[in-house]
């Protein structure tokens, strides 16, 4: 508001004012000028480059910074509402391309451009935000081979986690229902693009793991520009791939795409089509791979029973010549002994003529001085015995 004096002081008479004085307050200078800043068209829109200096963020998510270039300064403002868009951090010294409308801030006097968009000047906003979250992920070791694991062989149920409308869930089903109808498949549908996406692509992610049926889950989308794949790129998903208990496999948009999630997954794919084969084990070919085995191992097992059966039989052959042998050289050995036991025998005697002499009783009787007349004697030829008496002694 204004006042009006009815007095006009000498000094100013003399520098040519007229009577009466009108006096403006602060607030309705700076209220004036905003006005003035803010109705005019060009300074409502405007992009401005310069190098940020003096950055911070407060605690409401408002970031606070200076635009600067060789002659001028800036004062720049971006809400929080806004700063929450933003692909990347700035930082001191980077250069950016801002753009913004000019007003005065009211409290300081201070004009200043409150900036709606921001983007990194020579690097793309995208890439520089890309490399900011690689460059931290990788520090913390999530990028690291020995966390990594194995993606199974043979999965009785594949996840897929992907647009349910989209070509690449079509080009998976119909790849691996084509190579192994006998695979569980089950889709998991979440946004792939746009606001939101990240976050959704990391509750499927929790989702798949909470039910906990799924052998290998598959993450991705087909092509696009970069910002369409984007939520592929946001820090949200790339933990949530990490934290996953279930092998992933990053299958995102073509061979030439790279994102977070592929360094992050257990393993890469270079387009959905390439996942759904890496998964889905050939069934027809398992059948050939089997068949040929069987048969492999079946002539191995033929080869080897005969190889061993002819062994056996020339161990056989040994062993009959051995066991023939040691009968020969025992038989010797036997017909020597019973040589020797024929020359001791008391029947070789008797076939001489000689005879045992024996008393009643079955002692031998050796001495003819024993014998009385009468005595009855029992006499042992080679061929049978008799009985003698003793007629004179």
């Amino acid at each position: 508001m204004s006042k009006v004096y009815s007095n006009t002081p000498a000094n100013a008479q003399n520098r040519g004012y007229n009577n009466p004085r009108q006096v403006f307050t602060v607030t309705a200078v700076n209220r004036y000028v905003k006005q003035l800043l803010e109705a005019d068209a060009l300074l409502a829109g405007l992009f401005i480059e310069g190098e940020i200096s003096n950055f911070h963020v407060h605690s409401s998510g408002h970031m606070y910074f200076t635009l600067k270039d060789a002659n001028g300064a800036l004062s720049s403002v971006m809400f929080a509402g806004s700063a929450q868009e933003l692909t990347f951090l700035p930082k001191n010294g980077q250069k950016v391309l801002a753009y913004g409308r000019l007003s005065l801030y009211e409290k300081s006097g201070q004009y200043q451009l409150y900036v709606e968009f921001l983007e990194a000047a020579g690097m793309g906003g995208l890439q520089l935000a890309f490399a900011q979250l690689l460059e931290k992920l990788q520090k913390e070791g999530l990028f690291d081979d020995d966390r990594k694991r194995q993606i199974p062989a043979y999965p009785a149920c594949v996840a897929v986690i992907t647009s349910p409308t989209g070509a690449a869930v079509q080009d998976i089903i119909k790849v691996i229902q084509g190579r192994n109808p006998a695979i569980k498949l089950v889709i998991a549908p979440a946004q792939v693009q746009g606001q939101g996406a990240a976050a959704d692509l990391a509750r499927a992610i929790y989702e798949v793991n909470a039910w906990g049926v799924a052998d290998v889950i598959i993450l991705g989308r087909g092509g696009g520009s970069a910002e369409d794949l984007w939520a592929f790129n946001e820090e949200e998903t790339a933990r949530a791939t990490a934290a996953s208990r279930i092998p992933i496999i990053s299958a995102v948009g073509h061979e030439t795409d790279i994102t977070i999630t592929d360094f992050v997954a257990d393993r890469r794919a270079s387009t959905p089509t390439a996942a759904a084969q890496m998964v889905a084990y050939d069934h027809a070919q398992a059948v050939a791979y089997v068949s040929q085995m069987y048969d492999t191992l079946h002539k191995a097992i033929t080869a080897d029973i005969t190889g061993r059966h002819a062994e056996a039989s020339a161990l056989l052959a040994q062993l009959g010549k051995y066991a023939a042998r040691r009968l020969s050289d025992e038989r010797q050995k036997l017909n020597h002994s019973a040589t020797l036991l024929e020359k001791v025998s008391p029947y070789a005697a008797f076939r001489r003529g000689f005879a045992l002499v024996q008393d009643t009783t079955g002692y031998a009787v050796t001495s003819a001085s024993s014998l009385s007349a009468g005595q009855r004697l029992n006499l042992q030829f080679a061929d049978g015995h008799v009985t003698a008496e003793i007629i004179d002694s």
